[in-house]
């Protein structure tokens, strides 16, 4: 594993995860899961083929399997519906968007030193933007869930961000708390950087071998500076 300060040399982009890694804004992912396997389940998906899967996955197979049962019209309308549904709940919670410091203070830095800053979300655009204002953030970009097919931790949402800032894969790095975040990182050719959620163990991300692991955004925010003196 590489040392931080050696991550932020020769780099032009940092793209960020939002909830949970910027602003904490307490969305009951649980409930978002249990409502989306209830949808499935009571559109004739058996449970073993959920087990495992993330919540959008779980969109994911319920509209394959009214897709392959019904047509592509029927498997649009479950979609739509259960985006509704999760949106309706992370709406809810964006309200109590609070910024987990030093955010703001690490993104104006990164800008004022003409790094290119991004945000790329699982979460929907609304929330995410409502989110975003509530906290004072201010990316140059932000690529929610419905910007793309595919979501973390398909890279889709990294290329598509990079694109935009005009930044190559390998001059950028990508910041999260969950392992699909350095995964997407990581099939987008990105250096990638871990934050370690409290109360996680070093090999949370074992799995998907990040370039470093982050305490918090302090020691981000401290390597980055260290890098621009």
């Amino acid at each position: 594993m590489e040392s931080m300060n050696h991550l932020f040399t020769d780099f032009d982009a940092v793209l960020f995860d939002l909830d949970g890694t910027l602003v904490e804004t307490n969305i009951d992912f649980p409930l978002m899961k249990r409502e989306m396997l209830n949808l499935a389940t009571s559109c004739g998906v058996s449970v073993s083929q959920l087990a495992g899967l993330d919540i959008l996955a779980i969109v994911d197979r319920m509209a394959h399997h009214i897709r392959f049962k019904e047509g592509a019209p029927a498997a649009d309308n479950a979609r739509r519906r259960a985006l509704s549904i999760l949106q309706e709940i992370e709406l809810r919670h964006s309200k109590d968007a609070k910024e987990i410091p030093p955010a703001r203070e690490l993104i104006d830095y990164l800008k004022c030193q003409n790094i290119k800053v991004g945000i790329v979300t699982r979460n929907c655009r609304a929330a995410s933007e409502d989110s975003l204002v509530r906290t004072g953030l201010h990316p140059d970009v932000l690529i929610a869930r419905e910007d793309v097919g595919r979501a973390k931790p398909a890279p889709d949402q990294l290329r598509m961000a990079l694109q935009y800032l005009d930044v190559e894969p390998e001059r950028a790095v990508m910041i999260g708390d969950h392992p699909m975040d350095v995964a997407a990182g990581n099939a987008a050719g990105m250096r990638t950087i871990g934050l370690l959620p409290a109360g996680k163990e070093d090999n949370y991300y074992a799995s998907v071998n990040p370039d470093a692991i982050a305490r918090d955004l302090r020691e981000i925010l401290s390597a980055v500076i260290d890098n621009h003196r």
